[in-house]
């Protein structure tokens, strides 16, 4: 499994994933999503997009990006809850 590393947190690629069952989002280092937990998601996550991460690039979602980036340090991945909703365009 792929984690950054707290010192390489500028911005890089990161993957959106939606969960169709709950319209909870999820956030992984993971292109395919391997690493997000299967418990609350059983059909599994949907991949969004891809988009580049950083402190300074919170990327698509409503969320401080420093929280996203410490789940990615931690686990790999950060989950998020209703206000995590993605906005912005695809560009």
């Amino acid at each position: 499994m792929a984690h950054i590393r707290e010192e390489d947190s500028a911005a890089r690629p990161a993957h959106l994933f939606l969960c169709l069952e709950n319209g909870h989002y999820a956030v992984s280092v993971d292109a395919e999503g391997a690493n997000l937990p299967t418990q609350g998601c059983p059909s599994g996550w949907q991949f969004i997009r891809t988009f580049r991460l950083g402190v300074q690039h919170p990327g698509p979602m409503n969320v401080d990006p420093e929280a996203i980036i410490r789940g990615l340090v931690d686990k790999g991945y950060h989950l998020l809850a209703g206000d995590g909703q993605p906005h912005g365009t695809s560009q």
